[in-house]
């Protein structure tokens, strides 16, 4: 017989295999989306990708509201991987292009449903402790994945062959999706929600904390790449996914100012705004890297640093502090 309620700690059975589902969704994309400029002909993947994101957004509380929360979750998943081993059939930058706006999608749909399941597999008075834990699980899924890169560069290739990442990305997502089927989530009555709105996808009144998140996102990310590119020397390789381990150490506290900024009924609105805006700026720092003239990449990336950092100690905080309402 099923149980009937969710178990009164955080660590429970189910919430740490969504934890670890959702460390491997962002491992295995973040394994692949740094690479991928290389075959595709072009780096329009990256915006194709973010555009897909932001296409379904509109629709993830009906969803959510209509179908089953973890088939929201599962059937995403499994068309990322598919999209991922896709990759090695694409012949064109129209099809990268189309397979990238298509992963995006759904990438997008399983991440926010995952925020979702998470918060729903947990008691209430967990749930804010549950937000910082699985944001920062899954920012370290974007470490892992990036790390899996450079090992794979280093150690396992000789060239610049996709197959071999391939595999590796799609194995990885093959586990975490075999690990979100077997999440128990409560039975969840529809209340008849709207088919488009910006619920469970965007909080508005938390819109300049998430520009300063899509900044900090694209100052991080664009480092690491950067020195992930530095293939000449093996020490720049070595410590490339250095900054966003950095930014995982701070995902904590900006998760949980998305929190306090958002009213009752509003908490999956307020972590799916971090994600996106997040991610968005991860990719937006994947596009710069590949683009920036290397005589300027320095400049272009300190630039970014001390516009982010301004941003949040002059505007963003201080905004924060007015604006809570928890």
């Amino acid at each position: 017989m099923k149980k009937s309620s969710i178990d009164n700690g955080l660590w429970s059975r189910d919430f740490l295999l969504m934890c670890i589902a959702n460390f491997l969704l962002y491992a295995s994309v973040y394994a692949i989306l740094p690479f991928l400029s290389v075959f595709a002909m072009g780096t329009y993947v990256y915006p194709a990708f973010l555009a897909g994101m932001l296409a379904v957004g509109p629709f993830h509380a009906w969803l959510a509201d209509q179908f089953r929360r973890k088939h929201v979750l599962v059937y995403p998943f499994i068309v990322v991987i598919l999209c991922t081993v896709g990759y090695l059939y694409a012949s064109s930058a129209t099809e990268f292009v189309l397979l990238s706006l298509l992963q995006g999608a759904c990438f997008g749909l399983a991440s926010a449903a995952g925020t979702t399941v998470s918060i729903d597999v947990v008691s209430s008075g967990h749930r804010t402790a549950a937000n910082m834990a699985f944001a920062t699980i899954g920012r370290l899924g974007v470490v892992a994945g990036l790390l899996l890169l450079v090992v794979w560069l280093g150690v396992l290739a000789s060239r610049w062959e996709l197959p071999a990442l391939i595999v590796l990305s799609a194995v990885v997502g093959g586990v975490g999706v075999l690990l979100a089927a077997c999440v128990y989530v409560p039975f969840r009555a529809p209340i008849g929600l709207k088919v488009c709105s910006f619920d469970r996808f965007l909080l508005g009144r938390a819109w300049l904390p998430a520009l300063n998140v899509g900044l900090i996102g694209m100052a991080f990310m664009s480092v690491t790449v950067y020195l992930l590119s530095q293939s000449a020397s093996s020490k720049a390789v070595l410590f490339a996914w250095l900054p966003l381990l950095l930014l995982a150490g701070c995902v904590s506290g900006l998760v949980k100012m998305f929190v306090k900024l958002s009213h009752h009924c509003q908490r999956a609105t307020g972590n799916t705004t971090f994600n996106t805006l997040l991610d968005g700026g991860l990719l937006g720092g994947i596009w710069l890297s590949m683009d920036v003239a290397k005589g300027q990449a320095s400049w272009v990336l300190l630039a970014l640093f001390l516009l982010s950092g301004i941003l949040f100690i002059c505007a963003t905080h201080p905004y924060y502090k007015r604006k809570r309402v928890r």
